[in-house]
């Protein structure tokens, strides 16, 4: 990474008055160095999903309507009179997804920059997460949920798209909840779903409900080779808060436990590698930074503060960062970035054959850490 980390001795603590319509707004932050730039985009009436292109141009957000915002010609749009579960821009920005859910019924809509609608399909169940992979493909999570006197059948699915908006559907997990463990969860019960992509993706990480009749209700945290279908289960999660995402390396894994601790844990041997204060975050697999409860990170050195109660998502390429604080929305950029470096095709191809390998248990763990060496030199 290209952090100049002798700016870390030097912290200004900067408020400024950024003009948002027609409020003023006070975005307090304690930066490392003098390069950031903070840009006022809109006032929100309601707190809701939101999203940055990797380009930092395109900005969308879901409070009690879906509204796109293009900085570069300030142009506005509200394309959708309805609050959306999740968004997710594509790579080169020009596609906006959203995931819908409306009379009991939940829908994926695809719009471009100027809110025209390119693709629209009815999904199961509810979506609360969506994934657009640097290559190009869009993934969904949803779950499923139908009631009955004895309990609720709940099923997981992977949704993925082509570039022709073909959709291949993984069914990735199904279980009966009984009645107690559903009086407890309610409504929260979709967002007991989460997933994430690894970055040379192959492997999914996703959450799923373990509740056996005679021990206390819990979640697992499962990768999932998409090439094999096998899976593995890498960490326990509280039954409500907590999640995971697949780190930069490809091998180890952000566990939010949901009591206020962010660990980064080796994906096979468990041994933990850090460890970090938090329960708020967004992570860049495209840069290995972090933000935990408004701090920046790079490994365990922070670089600056975001104002309390205020959350953050970077841009799928890391470059940006969205802020939502106080009802108003910034866009935060000026910070070194290195991305992490992509593999030539053919070493890719190689490594992700091991990784099947490794999956199915025909090669130990140990085993593939060597090959994967030898692979480097």
């Amino acid at each position: 990474m290209c952090f100049n980390r002798n700016m870390l001795k030097i912290l200004l603590s900067l408020s400024l008055v950024l003009m948002v319509g027609c409020t003023s707004s006070i975005l307090p932050l304690e930066i490392s160095g003098s390069n950031l730039q903070v840009r006022p985009i809109a006032r929100v009436s309601a707190a809701g999903p939101m999203a940055i292109s990797a380009d930092g141009r395109m900005v969308a957000w879901g409070g009690k309507v879906l509204t796109l915002v293009d900085l570069e010609t300030n142009q506005r749009f509200e394309p959708l009179s309805l609050a959306p579960d999740s968004l997710c821009w594509s790579p080169d920005g020009s596609l906006l997804a959203a995931a819908l859910y409306h009379d009991g019924q939940a829908q994926l809509q695809v719009l471009d920059r100027n809110g025209r609608l390119v693709f629209e399909q009815t999904l199961p169940g509810r979506v609360f997460r969506l994934r657009w992979s640097q290559a190009g493909g869009l993934m969904a999570g949803a779950l499923q949920a139908d009631s009955y006197k004895f309990g609720t059948h709940v099923t997981e699915h992977l949704l993925r798209w082509d570039d022709l908006w073909q959709v291949t559907d993984i069914p990735l997990y199904e279980t009966t909840l009984m009645p107690i463990t559903m009086a407890r969860l309610g409504e929260h019960l979709y967002q007991t779903f989460d997933f994430d992509l690894s970055p040379l993706g192959d492997e999914v990480l996703y959450t799923r409900v373990h509740a056996p009749p005679a021990f206390s209700s819990t979640r697992h945290l499962i990768l999932h080779n998409l090439r094999s279908g096998e899976e593995r289960q890498v960490a326990n999660l509280p039954l409500l808060g907590g999640t995971g995402r697949l780190a930069a390396d490809a091998e180890s894994v952000l566990v939010v436990d949901g009591q206020g601790t962010i660990k980064k844990q080796d994906l096979w041997s468990g041994a933990l590698r850090q460890q970090w204060p938090g329960s708020r975050f967004d992570y860049s697999a495209a840069t290995d930074l972090l933000i935990a409860d408004g701090r920046l990170f790079l490994d365990q050195l922070e670089f600056f503060d975001l104002p309390e109660a205020s959350s953050a998502q970077f841009s799928l390429g890391g470059k940006f960062i969205l802020i939502a604080w106080h009802k108003s929305l910034y866009r935060l950029e000026g910070y070194s970035v290195a991305a992490v470096p992509e593999l030539e095709p053919e070493i890719l191809e190689r490594l992700l054959k091991l990784r099947y390998l490794r999956s199915r248990g025909l090669i130990e763990p140990n085993e593939y850490l060597d090959a994967k060496e030898k692979l480097a030199r």
